[in-house]
């Protein structure tokens, strides 16, 4: 698996915040190519797995601060979205650990698998749903420029 590069002109949304921490949640995708590359076990892609989950909640609650703040008119859709992102992950977490398929793949499939779903997930969320807001925080002077 090759990493993925973060591209400007393709990923940001301008808002420097924002852009970090998406910058963050795929250097720790990126970690998954490593495992693969370095023949990880299980429990490597569990930790991975943990990882970023417990930066997608904390860069959903992020976000949602900011929905709150701004009265961001589809607050809810996107919320919902977070928190089936959480709860997919975590449910893709468990199966690693106690369901048969993933007990009889390798580990190196186990985290290819997981790394083709993660980074689909990563681009349909940063280049799909989180465009939606952008003009709304920009609106109120969240910008490269301005970091809250």
């Amino acid at each position: 698996m090759n990493f993925i590069k973060w591209n400007d002109e393709t990923m940001s949304i301008g808002i420097m915040l924002i852009d970090n921490q998406h910058k963050e949640l795929l250097k720790i995708i990126n970690k998954l190519s490593s495992s693969i590359h370095n023949h990880s076990q299980r429990r490597d892609i569990l930790e991975i797995l943990d990882e970023l989950i417990s930066y997608a909640d904390y860069h959903f609650s992020t976000e949602e601060e900011l929905f709150d703040k701004f009265n961001y008119k589809e607050s809810e859709i996107h919320k919902k979205e977070h928190s089936l992102y959480v709860k997919e992950f975590i449910e893709l977490r468990n199966k690693i650990m106690q369901d048969k398929v993933y007990m009889n793949k390798s580990a190196i499939e186990v985290s290819e698998s997981v790394f083709n779903y993660i980074v689909k997930w990563f681009l349909n969320h940063v280049v799909g749903s989180d465009r939606k807001f952008v003009e709304v925080f920009k609106e109120n002077g969240v910008s490269k420029q301005r970091l809250l």
